[in-house]
């Protein structure tokens, strides 16, 4: 017989938006969001989901990340193009002295996502795009700290991907109750002035409201 354990809505959440927003949360993310600092309560619980099968555990190499205090650009059509080079400085400055380091990472299991919807995410990549996947994750969790509702509405780059054939892919996604795109999000990283300069081109092109983070 199976072992069988009760999900809570904590469970829910977790695992819900590793299917449909993210990639993964570090154990320092889900640790601070959902356990209220509580690492060994944190570690306890996801040993348990992953011994039925819906979450694994990685270790990861990556930046640690700088604290997001909100969007580098809040962009809306009809706007004013936003000061490129003066993005992109803040994006590499803020990366100075942060040093690479491991990490534990938690992300969905197909088994996971055949309960939710939403893509199992495979192997982690390289340790830049861990980095990047980070960045992601945390804001997202700004988000649902701050507009839950958006950040219920929030789908991430591998939901979207296959409606985005041949076009640009931001990190997320903000739809409406039928899938439609009412704003999108990207984490800038340490993006350089012309790469900041296509992404907003694009959204442009699309009229796409965006937050470059």
């Amino acid at each position: 017989m199976g072992k069988y354990i009760r999900l809570t809505e904590r469970d829910d959440e977790i695992i819900q938006a590793l299917c449909l927003r993210v990639k993964f949360f570090s154990q320092r993310q889900v640790t601070d969001h959902w356990y209220e600092g509580d690492a060994a309560n944190t570690r306890r619980r996801m040993k348990q989901l992953a011994s039925i099968g819906l979450i694994d555990r990685v270790l990861l190499r990556a930046r640690s990340l700088p604290v997001f205090t909100g969007p580098l650009i809040s962009w809306t059509p009809g706007q004013a193009e936003p000061e490129f080079g003066k993005v992109a400085y803040a994006c590499s400055s803020r990366w100075r002295k942060r040093h690479v380091q491991s990490c534990a990472a938690y992300l969905a299991t197909e088994r996971a996502s055949q309960r939710y919807g939403g893509r199992m995410h495979g192997e982690v990549k390289r340790e830049m795009q861990a980095t990047h996947d980070l960045g992601v994750s945390q804001i997202w969790i700004q988000l649902d700290l701050q507009s839950p509702d958006l950040a219920d509405a929030w789908r991430g780059e591998d939901v979207m991907a296959p409606s985005r054939k041949g076009q640009k892919l931001p990190d997320g996604f903000i739809v409406d109750s039928n899938g439609n795109t009412l704003s999108v999000i990207e984490f800038g990283g340490s993006y350089d002035e012309s790469r900041i300069r296509d992404f907003h081109e694009d959204c442009f092109a699309r009229s796409h409201p965006y937050q470059l983070w």
